[in-house]
């Protein structure tokens, strides 16, 4: 800033600078209380408030007005730590803090004030350029704020900017009590600092603050204008956050379309599933998160980067694992002795299954597998329909190989499970079991609870849950995008349509956990990775997710500074699954049918692969139509799979229709939204 540079030159006199901060060195892209806003959304987050941010923002604003009036004192000159302490009494007087002592509520308060100042902050690099030029010539330069941050924080952000160096001390209101809008801070920087009136120079951009006041007291001063800067900040106070949050959302989306990655924009989804798991865990004090395999593994890199991000990396930051498991090993851990298992809950995942088949499941030797299966006199690859309640298994329960094979397999995957278990270093029986998956039962959740003998809590979060079975108090779960339960409405219906996609796209480098073993005393996995698996995930997924870790990144800076509710969040996520869902293309397609043909279905025949039935499409043309025109969201699980069923059929030219639902289903809900506010029509 060659203004600056040459009036600072031309005072000959001049050995010392106090330079204003706040829209003089940094500037913000909101408006001043905004900043105190986001505080609000950060300090919820971590702490787990079931207050809203506007609700904080308010507590803060009345406790400083109150300070203010008791101390007869300017709100600026207020005590930072007078502050933070009246902001705890409030909440905890009102109930709305959890159990949370006040150094830690302290810590928290403090990291949320510097990350929601740091990022909506940007440097004035002419002047900071400029007065990091006069320290070099030996310069002494102080910085002097009114502000209601205190000094350590102050000179946490400087640090961030890369200016810390740059000034000899920091002069804040709050600390000292003092303000340069009373003009009383500069009689004691000057005493404080030795620096005489005439040889020292006040640069700022308030007129009276930095200007007039420091003039009464023979320094000189430099007024930075900044009138731009200034009527940003007017203009700041109008506006929403919605449009804010829907408009970075559409970016990353649009910009995710037109990508050669198709479907990276559910990063969307997992994004925001990412931070409700963590507002979550923390509102439930979780300590250690198991990721599941095999969707847990992106999940769980998702989540480390997100805890990275968010600069909250305290002592308590939540420790997150990769639990490999799957549906059958879960099953087997859970087995009981044959005369108490009926394998009621292994029926309806394994209706159609073979001898050989279910010798296999239990990991029972080649030469045992063949003399079982020639003292039954049976071949080995009849399928039998509903085997676990068949006569056959009747057979094999009198067989006194199959007896003994069975309990011997059944006693090692629990021993290898316990000790796998075990090397997680985690006190499962003080903290219980945090699990994190894709969903949609809680399947192997049940199944380590029974594990455990129903002694350890053991808690499911998931993107989405579309079966109940039997939640028992300790084993609650919770689907954070979408969820059958307690109750469910439009959103539901929509975000739970594309479920494989979900796992598709959560695709992991390795094989499915078929159960476990000791080696040597040490436990380890037994896994089986499907050639055509490994296939689609080395070609399609891969580079797919490298992509979204990419973007994953950016939304979260975007969204830093934006102040949005859940409803939002949630009303964008089912708009874009109807429009992802309904509006696709063959590119779209295509990638479907490619990534569908390594989908490994490790349950009942081991199939691999997708395929779209027309028995799917077509149930019941007259309720599908009805169901349609009353409540389309019923229907929208069949509506995204005609698209792909008609080009498998290579008649995609005819498919344009389809896209005429879309904009009903738009209409259906503006309808019922408009008309029927009160929300009684249930289907």
């Amino acid at each position: 800033m060659k203004t600056l540079l040459q009036k600072i030159a031309n005072e000959s006199s001049c050995k010392v600078i106090f330079i204003d901060f706040f829209d003089t060195l940094v500037h913000r892209i909101v408006h001043p209380h905004y900043a105190i806003k986001l505080w609000g959304k950060f300090l919820i987050r971590e702490l787990g408030l079931f207050i809203t941010a506007d609700e904080l923002f308010a507590i803060r604003i009345d406790a400083l007005s109150y300070l203010s009036e008791k101390y007869d004192t300017r709100t600026l000159e207020v005590s930072y730590e007078d502050l933070l302490n009246e902001v705890y009494s409030r909440l905890v007087n009102s109930e709305s803090l959890p159990n949370i002592s006040f150094d830690y509520f302290r810590k928290i308060f403090m990291q949320a004030d510097f990350v929601s100042e740091v990022s909506v902050q940007f440097k004035n690099e002419a002047i900071v350029d400029t007065i990091k030029m006069f320290k070099s010539k030996g310069y002494r330069i102080y910085l002097i704020t009114d502000f209601f941050l205190s000094k350590e924080i102050i000179q946490k952000i400087l640090q961030h900017h890369g200016m810390s160096s740059t000034f000899d001390d920091v002069f804040v209101s709050c600390d000292l009590a003092k303000s340069k809008a009373s003009g009383s801070i500069y009689p004691y920087v000057l005493e404080t600092t030795n620096s005489v009136p005439t040889e020292t120079i006040m640069v700022g951009d308030n007129k009276r603050s930095d200007i007039i006041n420091a003039e009464k007291h023979q320094i000189q001063s430099i007024h930075t204008k900044n009138l731009k800067y200034h009527f940003r900040n007017k203009r700041n106070l109008m506006g929403n956050d919605e449009h804010s949050f829907e408009a970075v959302c559409t970016v990353l989306e649009r910009r995710c379309a037109k990508s050669k990655y198709p479907f990276s924009e559910y990063i969307i989804h997992f994004y925001f599933f990412t931070e409700r798991l963590y507002k979550k865990a923390r509102r439930d004090g979780v300590k250690d998160l198991f990721f599941l395999a095999r969707e847990g593994l992106y999940l769980k890199k998702l989540f480390d980067f997100y805890q990275e991000l968010n600069q909250f990396n305290t002592k308590n930051k939540i420790q997150t694992h990769y639990l490999k498991a799957s549906r059958q090993s879960a099953q087997q851990i859970a087995l009981r002795p044959l005369e108490e298992e009926d394998f009621s809950n292994l029926g309806g995942m394994y209706n159609q299954m073979s001898v050989d088949q279910l010798l296999t499941w239990f990991f029972f030797p080649e030469e045992v597998k063949d003399q079982l299966i020639s003292q039954l006199g049976v071949a080995a690859d009849q399928t039998y329909p509903n085997l676990f309640t068949s006569e056959m298994m009747s057979d094999l329960r009198r067989n006194e190989i199959f007896v003994q094979q069975y309990e011997k397999n059944r006693i090692c995957q629990k021993e290898a499970f316990l000790k796998y278990l075990g090397s997680f270093g985690t006190d499962i029986e003080q903290d219980g079991i945090a699990l994190v998956d894709v969903g949609w039962g809680g399947t192997m959740q049940e199944c380590i609870h029974k594990f455990l003998k129903k002694e350890v809590p053991v808690t499911g979060y998931y993107i989405g849950l579309k079966a109940i079975y039997n939640i028992e108090p300790d084993t609650k779960r919770f689907g954070l995008n979408f969820s059958l339960y307690p109750s469910h409405g439009v959103s539901y219906d929509i975000l739970k349509a594309n479920g494989q996609l979900y796992e598709q796209l959560l695709g992991a480098p390795h094989g499915s956990t078929l159960g476990y073993q000791l080696r040597q005393g040490q436990p380890e996995t037994i896994e089986f990775h499907e050639e055509s698996e490994k296939y689609v995930f080395e070609n399609y997924i891969k580079e797919v997710q490298d992509y979204m870790y990419v973007e994953f990144e950016k939304l979260f800076l975007s969204l830093r500074s934006v102040n949005y509710s859940q409803d939002l969040v949630q009303e964008y996520m089912t708009g874009m699954a109807l429009r992802t869902g309904i509006l696709t293309n063959k590119k779209r397609i295509r990638f479907i049918n490619n990534i569908s043909k390594g989908f490994y279905q490790n349950v009942g025949e081991n199939k691999v692969g997708l395929n779209y039935s027309p028995k799917q499409l077509l149930v019941s043309k007259r309720s599908v139509i009805y169901k349609f025109l009353r409540s389309p969201e019923k229907v929208f699980r069949y509506l995204v799979k005609v698209k792909p069923f008609l080009y498998a059929k290579g008649l995609y030219w005819c498919s344009w229709p389809v896209n005429l639902a879309y904009f009903y289903m738009k209409f259906n809900f503006w309808v019922k939204k408009t008309w029927f506010p009160k929300k009684l029509l249930r289907s």
